[in-house]
């Protein structure tokens, strides 16, 4: 297993451990490790959306159904500021939804690489964010801190996904 195969997994595991009980994903290129660390997990509950907006107020609508924490997966880029109106409401309506965005690596940063946008604290005042850079800044329990009563965003550093994987049909 590559190490960035093995962090993925970590966390993952940090965030089922912590309560996250449905994973909202938007496929893409950047998050194809979070994909497919989530699609061997044949225990969990996925829901496969292809607009980043509408999967946000899906999630939304899952938490208000359960009353429990979900997490909506994203790629990098515009995708993840598509989730700010959904992670508005969550604030105010004080719902848990977690934010798992993967981003280039840290040092593309300010780059103006494609779709290197600046991911972290990208939510405001409405989700704080955990900015993993590398997977040795996971910390032991990545959702301690969390109140559950707003939403919390991770942003995930991974390296570039190999071309030949088709992120379509995860």
């Amino acid at each position: 297993m590559s190490a960035s195969a093995s962090f993925v997994k970590s966390l993952l595991a940090q965030c089922c451990l912590g309560g996250i009980c449905e994973w909202v994903v938007c496929p893409g290129a950047r998050n194809m490790a979070l994909l497919q660390v989530l699609a061997a997990a044949e225990d969990l509950v996925k829901w496969t959306h292809f607009d980043e907006r509408s999967a946000a107020f899906f999630a939304l609508g899952r938490i208000q159904d359960m009353g429990l924490p979900v997490a909506v997966v994203t790629t990098s880029g515009t995708a993840a500021a598509e989730l700010l109106p959904a992670v508005v409401e969550a604030y105010y309506e004080r719902r848990p939804l977690l934010l798992l965005t993967a981003d280039r690596p840290a040092d593309y940063r300010g780059s103006a690489a494609p779709q290197a946008i600046e991911q972290a604290d990208l939510f405001g005042i409405y989700a704080p964010t955990i900015d993993l850079e590398t997977p040795d800044s996971l910390p032991e329990d990545i959702l301690e801190d969390w109140d559950y009563a707003s939403p919390l965003h991770i942003n995930v550093c991974l390296p570039d996904p190999d071309p030949a994987l088709n992120p379509a049909h995860c």
